[in-house]
């Protein structure tokens, strides 16, 4: 299948790791303080204080919040704070991959004297989230599901917050929204990985502590069954005095900040999260002119907007022959397709709508709408 050329987006639409600014993907590599000594104190204050107060003034975080730069990514950052937070029992709604892997894959491998209590949560039945144990040390949530492109409301977010008992933590994986939803303050640890929203390199998660996580964190600092690495003390001590927990990749952090800047000069996340829906509305649009695709969450009250998720009604048509179609173009942008995450048996695709996608409006996604008409004719007509 030819494509016309014209009609080509040169945007990437992943899902994760998604599209970057041009200042990150044209900043030569010696530009981004790889090559420097992570204890050094001009790094330190030049790199890692910098980009964490950019971030702190960004989400609108109150002056005693900690940033923590986390290596490993989110992944690392979930068993960190399962381990080291859990304050004896922990909670948690699982309706998607991603809250699965926090609530029913990490905290399985907890000593068995860790209470856990985890919910399956249909968002199509909103009621079966009142039997979330608000009374639990630990709550796990994730306000976006990149896997299904499921969203968790503001006012259910703020609900729990409220609600929860007076030693709960709440902690949240954000790596689906952080930095494209303007989300409420109803956290009392906030993680992310920077590789969607944000547009970088991953490896490195951030994260955000309440004084009263830091103080949980502190307390179980001497528990012998806290993995050295999961330990979230050591990154404590260190992230209070701007430094990293160990040596992280420096090019990450400083295109943190080169983001967090971007977004501070050009709106804020209000104006991010307005963005991403002007992006997901075009596909949405176009959807609902077509003949062969319907969003997958059909709530739009539970519809994530920074990931969409659109469902093939075509039997004809097939999600893998949509994307073969795309790799075929050969366009570096392109190659990665939009495919539908693993465990997702619907036949369906899956498009990034990150800020950073199109930073000046919806012309790129105007684009992919072109070109996914174009592909669905073709198949047709074959």
């Amino acid at each position: 299948m030819k494509i016309p050329k014209n009609i080509l987006p040169s945007s990437t639409f992943a899902a994760g790791p998604a599209q970057g600014l041009n200042i990150v993907r044209n900043t030569k590599l010696k530009e981004t303080f790889f090559e420097r000594r992570h204890r050094t104190h001009f790094i330190t204050e030049k790199l890692y204080k910098t980009t964490a107060e950019n971030l702190k003034k960004l989400f609108n975080l109150p002056k005693d919040f900690l940033v923590i730069f986390y290596p490993g990514g989110a992944t690392a950052a979930m068993d960190s704070v399962a381990w080291s937070l859990n304050g004896g029992d922990v909670a948690g709604l699982t309706f998607g991959a991603f809250s699965e892997l926090w609530n029913n894959k990490i905290c399985a491998a907890l000593p068995q004297d860790i209470k856990k209590d985890f919910v399956n949560f249909d968002y199509t039945n909103p009621k079966s989230a009142k039997k979330l144990n608000l009374k639990a040390k630990l709550i796990l949530l994730t306000p976006n599901e990149t896997s299904f492109g499921i969203a968790l409301p503001d006012e259910m977010l703020k609900d729990i917050y409220q609600n929860k008992s007076k030693d709960t933590l709440v902690a949240w994986d954000a790596t689906s929204c952080a930095g494209a939803r303007l989300l409420p303050q109803a956290f009392d640890i906030m993680l992310f990985g920077p590789q969607k929203a944000f547009g970088t390199p991953a490896g490195t998660c951030v994260m955000f502590l309440s004084p009263k996580a830091t103080e949980r964190a502190m307390l179980n600092e001497n528990n012998l069954k806290i993995p050295y690495f999961l330990n979230l003390a050591h990154a404590v001590k260190k992230a209070q005095i701007y430094q990293p927990f160990n040596t992280p990749c420096n090019t990450t952090i400083w295109a943190i900040n080169k983001a967090a800047q971007f977004i501070l000069k050009n709106g804020g996340i209000k104006a991010m999260d307005k963005l991403t829906k002007a992006h997901a509305q075009t596909i949405l649009n176009y959807a609902k002119n077509s003949c062969w695709l319907e969003p997958l969450i059909k709530d739009k009250n539970f519809r994530s907007y920074e990931t969409l998720t659109l469902k093939i009604t075509d039997a004809a048509i097939k999600d893998t022959d949509v994307n073969k179609a795309l790799k075929q173009t050969g366009k570096v942008n392109l190659i990665d397709g939009i495919e539908k995450y693993s465990s997702i048996e619907e036949n369906s695709l899956r498009i990034g709508c990150f800020p950073f996608t199109d930073t000046k409006g919806a012309k790129q996604f105007e684009k992919l709408c072109q070109t996914l008409d174009y592909i669905y004719k073709q198949l047709k007509n074959y």
